[in-house]
């Protein structure tokens, strides 16, 4: 039934002029069930993304799949609302949950998430879907300005 909803709407989306991304239930539309039994969130890598005025720091980060990480995004802009935008790799990642400013929210998947200045969220994801993933800020300017970067997922095992 959520599938076939899921579908209509894609229709529906496509016919008003939008191309939704309709993932593969098989392989790219990973869920809680994908996630490995037992993870450990006290154990799991923490990365620190920075994002301020036109720039993430660091703008490429590589990914091991299968591998729990605690990925915080730190917005230390005092003006600008900023966010982290990619369809796909939100799609390639299993979502446990995501704490912001204090608030908790367990979901498998996110679209996007966007932080206003000076705030910070967590992100406890465990990479399923190897490849590569452009993110960008969607603010308007922001992205054309250089706030973009590369998200490599790599398989378990693969030679660095």
């Amino acid at each position: 039934m959520a599938m076939r909803l899921h579908r209509l709407i894609c229709v529906l989306l496509t016919a008003l002029g939008v191309a939704p991304v309709l993932a593969d239930s098989s392989r790219n539309n990973p869920t809680m069930d994908w996630l490995p039994p037992a993870v450990d969130w006290q154990d799991a890598q923490t990365l620190i993304l920075t994002l301020d005025d036109y720039w993430y720091q660091p703008n490429d980060i590589e990914l091991t799949g299968d591998q729990p990480y605690r990925v915080v995004l730190n917005n230390v802009s005092d003006v600008s609302t900023h966010d982290l935008v990619d369809l796909a790799f939100f799609h390639a990642v299993v979502l446990y949950k995501v704490n912001v400013d204090g608030i908790e929210l367990v979901t498998p998947h996110i679209h996007n998430i966007s932080l206003r200045p000076n705030s910070k969220a967590t992100l406890y994801l465990v990479p399923k879907v190897a490849g590569e993933y452009e993110v960008f800020c969607s603010v308007p300017g922001h992205r054309e300005e250089g706030m973009d970067g590369l998200v490599t997922i790599i398989e378990p095992g693969s030679p660095r």
